[in-house]
């Protein structure tokens, strides 16, 4: 086992060769590559112009559709190949032919599709006024703009949707003649329309590949004859020509192949039955017909496809919707479409974004964590400057206070682009900013302490945080979107000179990826120990993956993580999310003892429930994190020393046990002193200071957890528990003024 597979326990390191598709491009230059993309869309042009279009696109789009719902499936079709063929059939302006596709046909073309998108990516010039590190975060940023999609799971999607819409139907329904939130849950229903078409579909296919009556197979042919006319001209009433019922069915199943397009049509009458005639126009106006992108540059259909703003393809009063799934995809895409040019609106809507996200943090968090106290809006002077500062939400649990920071601005499209100084923009509004924001309030803490004053900027009341006993603060920046593993990683930052490492800094989260995190850790001990964790993630691992990745990590090891053997080294996550993947219905009460992700020997495991339900203790979450924060095989050793102990045996003398994991510059230390009666108590603080004292160096913080276990015990786990926490984390290199 390697030393990487060591210090990443349940993973194991792979080979990043090349794509088979891309044998023998190794030493390809953007010349060569651009020669590959102008190659590649000609004969993708020429294909979709010698055959009628709708099928290919159909047939295409029904695939990625199965196998999305599928993990793990190799050389799977990305959503960003779907869109491609359908702005590549928007882009031709003849009539499209009636020739059917054989299945060898779409066996060359699906990897064609694929090829000619990764010689664009790759046909990209180095512009020589760029700085290397700018080069290379905007070519990350051009790929997540090819590659990356969904911000939400659908449910989270239609939740913040309408919860952002529905503030603003009033305005809209003024100008647009109808709530844009009625406009929204019509574009879903659409969703449900065809994944309907698809399953009826499939279901005919499936007595073609299955049933041995006669009359079921012809019923299931003339069910494709109907539906699309050219399955009709290829079949040309062959029905009596096949004797044989298995020969029947295969032939049937080839040509329903060619009957596709009836899944994804939505004709008139069905779209004036389901909506008021203004919500159609406005679908129709969500769409674009063939030839509309006729002018439209084809190199800019992979960085700012008109489809993801208008989804629709429009086929006389018929709708065609091949990719019913932009609309979860790019939501605020299309929604900024319908209200472009309207500045009334356009105010409306980014008011109604920034109000949404703060509430749903303050209700998501809330509901996560029962025991904290959530304040939204919190107000302090900063007695140095007399400058007033706020912080978005405030979530104080036990000694820990959460910031988020919630920001609800918009990437702008040139930054999606590439454009290095929209992104240095971009990236310095929306997600260094928070880091700034939230180390002013840590520092305020730690210099004032109880003398520090708080309000809340609603009505002006003191906000209590405890402040009797020192607070961890642990920073985040939440917003509605952003380019996922380019922005959740620090050190994409440090390589635009935003941030150095000693600049302040707070990890960045889409609310999609909160909305997960919280769904998926559904008990609170476990979230919050989490939180603590990602907050410093970046101090023992320097990782390329996005949120989906990381909580994965933590569910498959705990983030127990050896930092020493990945020093120097940059972990790629490749297919690693697919304990995040599955469905997951979380629990009401948060507050049922579950721990995720570590693994906990039945002592420890026992020990942490009774800690966590000891609400008495005031540092009950300060002990459980340093307990979790232990390698399990420490804490598996220990346990089998204390029943030794407990059993009689000798322990040479070895009264005082300890272990320590090091998260950057904190320590976590984990003491156990096996006596034969309880100490006294002043002797017992000494010891531990004096616990404390041998870890603590530096500027380092140091946080130790130190238990009693007395051979003849009435208890059951422990006989008593002291916590220490001796140092501050040092205040970071100028931190209203990050690095140019």
């Amino acid at each position: 086992m390697v030393d990487v597979e060591k210090a990443l326990p349940g993973y194991s390191t792979f080979d990043a060769s090349e794509l088979d598709l891309l044998e023998g491009t190794a030493d390809w230059g953007s010349a060569r590559w651009e020669e590959e993309y102008q190659k590649t869309q000609e004969r993708l042009r020429a294909f979709l112009g010698a055959r009628d279009p709708f099928v290919v696109l159909a047939r295409t789009a029904a695939r990625y559709i199965v196998e999305s719902s599928k993990l793990n499936i190799p050389n799977r079709l990305e959503q960003s190949e779907v869109e491609i063929v359908q702005a590549l059939l928007l882009l031709n302006g003849s009539i499209p032919k009636s020739v059917p596709t054989s299945p060898e046909n779409f066996v060359r073309f699906w990897p064609l599709v694929s090829r000619n998108i990764h010689a664009f990516s790759r046909k990209q010039r180095v512009v020589p006024e760029k700085s290397e590190a700018g080069d290379f975060v905007s070519r990350r940023a051009r790929t997540q703009t090819l590659y990356y999609r969904n911000l939400f799971t659908r449910p989270d999607c239609e939740r913040t949707l309408l919860g952002i819409l529905t503030r603003f139907d009033g305005p809209s329904q003024q100008n647009l003649g109808y709530r844009i939130s009625e406009l929204f849950q019509a574009m879903v229903r659409i969703v449900d329309i065809v994944l309907e078409r698809l399953l009826a579909f499939g279901l005919q296919q499936q007595t073609l590949r299955a049933s041995t009556s006669h009359i079921e197979v012809v019923a299931a042919i003339n069910f494709f004859r109907s539906a699309y006319p050219l399955a009709e001209k290829v079949w040309r009433d062959r029905t009596d020509e096949f004797v044989e019922i298995e020969r029947l069915r295969y032939a049937g199943f080839q040509m329903s192949e060619l009957a596709f397009p009836w899944a994804f049509t939505l004709t008139a009458d069905k779209l004036n039955s389901e909506f008021p005639r203004e919500i159609v126009e406005a679908l129709y106006r969500l769409s674009l017909k063939p030839g509309d992108l006729s002018s439209f540059d084809p190199q800019h259909i992979y960085l700012n496809n008109p489809i993801w703003r208008k989804p629709y393809v429009r086929r006389g009063d018929d709708l065609f919707v091949a990719l019913p799934q932009l609309i979860f995809s790019f939501p605020f895409a299309i929604i900024e479409e319908m209200i472009d040019g309207r500045r009334d609106l356009e105010v409306a809507y980014e008011n109604a974004r920034a109000e949404y996200l703060e509430e749903a943090v303050v209700h998501l968090v809330g509901s996560a964590i029962p025991s904290a106290r959530v304040y939204r809006s919190v107000m302090w002077d900063d007695p140095k400057t007399g400058q007033a500062w706020e912080n978005d939400v405030l979530v104080a649990v036990g000694n820990f206070i959460f910031v988020f920071e919630a920001k609800s601005g918009r990437i702008n499209e040139v930054a999606r682009r590439g454009g290095e100084l929209s992104l240095v923009r971009n990236f310095r509004e929306l997600f260094v900013e928070p880091g700034i924001q939230g180390w002013r309030l840590q520092n305020y803490l730690d210099e004032h302490q109880r003398l520090a004053v708080l309000r809340s900027k609603a009505d002006g009341s003191l906000v209590d945080l405890g402040l009797d006993r020192p607070k961890v603060v642990f920073r985040f920046s939440v917003c509605m979107e952003h380019f996922a593993s380019l922005t959740s990683a620090k050190h994409y930052f440090m390589e635009l000179g935003l941030v150095t490492n000693d600049t302040a800094w707070a990890p960045v989260l889409s609310l999609g990826e909160l909305q997960m995190i919280c769904r998926y850790l559904d008990s609170e001990v476990s979230l919050i120990h989490y939180l603590t964790r990602r907050a410093t993630l970046e101090e023992l691992l320097n990782f390329e993956g996005d949120e989906q990745d990381l909580l994965s990590l933590y569910l498959t090891n705990g983030l127990c993580l050896d930092a020493s053997a990945l020093e120097g080294r940059r972990v790629m996550f490749h297919n690693a999310d697919s304990l995040v993947r599955r469905n997951k219905v979380p629990r009401i009460n948060r507050r049922e003892f579950e721990i995720h992700g570590v693994q906990l020997s039945p002592l420890w495991s026992a020990l942490v429930r009774e800690l966590y339900r000891d609400d008495g203790q005031r540092h009950r979450f300060d002990i459980i994190n340093v307990v979790l924060n232990q390698l399990p095989p420490a804490l598996a050793e220990f346990e089998r020393r204390v029943r030794r102990f407990k059993r009689g045996e000798p322990h040479g003398g070895e009264d005082l046990l300890m272990t320590r994991f090091v998260v950057g510059k904190k320590v976590f230390v984990l003491a156990l002193y096996l006596a034969k009666k309880m100490p006294d108590a002043g002797d017992w603080k000494e010891k531990g200071r004096g616990i404390v004292g041998m870890f603590h160096e530096g500027n380092e913080m140091v946080e130790c957890a130190a238990f009693i276990f007395l051979r003849r015990s009435k208890e059951a786990t422990f006989d008593g528990v002291s916590f220490y926490r001796y140092g501050f984390r040092p205040e970071p290199e100028d931190a209203s003024k990050p690095t140019q």
